[in-house]
């Protein structure tokens, strides 16, 4: 795994954890959520090709 990835989808599920304990509106907690999203599938294609690599 990508250590600097989980450290980024570590920081943005907090922050986005934040978000929604606040109340924020709606359009903030969906770009926050997006932006997870994004690196949540970078590491799993990284898993992915990590794998396929090994095989």
């Amino acid at each position: 795994m990508d250590p600097k990835i989980i450290l980024l989808i570590f920081k943005n599920k907090s922050k986005l954890e934040r978000l929604i304990e606040n109340n924020a509106p709606y359009e903030k907690i969906l770009r926050q959520s997006q932006r997870l999203d994004k690196y949540i599938m970078i590491q799993i294609n990284y898993m992915t090709e990590r794998g396929a690599s090994t095989n």
